[in-house]
């Protein structure tokens, strides 16, 4: 080959590596720059925006999971994002990659500090006595992102000890004792709590199928008070929106 040839190959391909806003040692860094341990994992963050209500029963009440949990029903959109690159603080959403749907099992201190929040909103009682958190789980999560599925430990209890499913399954808290993210800002009657907590997810079907790992979730979620009830509590009707920043850690289990 020609020093002439050599010498315009060099230049085309600089000036196209410029043209795309790069340079030679950022690609470089690129490949590098992340601990040696990342190169096991497969690491998915995105925004998951859902929403749903309270199952109610055959008679119209709010209705109760076996274990006595009120039962969310819920849907979302799975997005990728946009951070600022000096903060890391989110600025947007990029774009839809996914959907997610499952059911959240509250426990009934969370439909009483809705109601009783209610309550206190129209004059007919105090602002009722707020605890630290409330935990609550996951029955079921099914997370779809890009070609690949996830779902929740508990939908595939049978590859796993139950004592371990137990242990495993989502841990979730709402940070109550931090007050309300807003009270009657949103609607007039919308609620917004800080929300977080971790499940043990597996990949089931597409190029992550079989990989097992974590799914954490960072957020808040508005409840609807509306339609809630006083005279009849159990049959009221509550209704959410949630915002969940999540980050999904997997590997591939080593044979044992």
């Amino acid at each position: 080959m020609k020093l002439e040839t050599i010498k315009n190959i060099t230049i085309t391909a600089t000036v196209l590596v410029a043209g795309l806003g790069l340079s030679s040692l950022s690609i470089a860094d690129e490949k590098e720059n992340n601990p040696a341990i990342d190169s096991m994992h497969t690491i998915i963050i995105d925004k998951s925006v859902v929403a749903g209500s309270i199952a109610k029963d055959e008679n119209g009440n709010m209705a109760f999971d076996p274990t006595g949990k009120l039962m969310f029903n819920y849907t979302g959109k799975v997005y990728s994002v946009k951070t600022d690159g000096k903060t890391a603080e989110l600025k947007s959403l990029n774009k839809e990659v996914g959907t997610i749907e499952g059911q959240a099992a509250f426990p009934m201190d969370f439909g009483m500090l809705a109601i009783g929040v209610k309550a206190f909103m129209y004059g007919a009682g105090p602002m009722p006595a707020i605890p630290p958190v409330i935990e609550w789980t996951c029955n079921t999560c099914r997370m779809v992102v890009g070609k690949s599925v996830y779902q929740s430990i508990v939908d595939v209890s049978d590859n796993f000890d139950s004592a371990a499913v137990e242990a495993m399954k989502m841990k979730g808290r709402a940070f109550t004792g931090l007050g309300p993210v807003e009270l009657g800002q949103l609607s007039a009657e919308s609620m917004t709590v800080r929300m977080a907590g971790c499940s043990a997810v597996v990949g089931v079907e597409g190029p992550n199928a079989g990989k097992v790992g974590t799914l954490c979730l960072n957020g808040s979620f508005t409840f609807d008070l509306a339609g809630i009830n006083l005279s009849n509590p159990m049959q009221s009707t509550i209704t959410g929106t949630g915002t969940s920043n999540c980050i999904t850690v997997l590997h591939t289990p080593m044979a044992m």
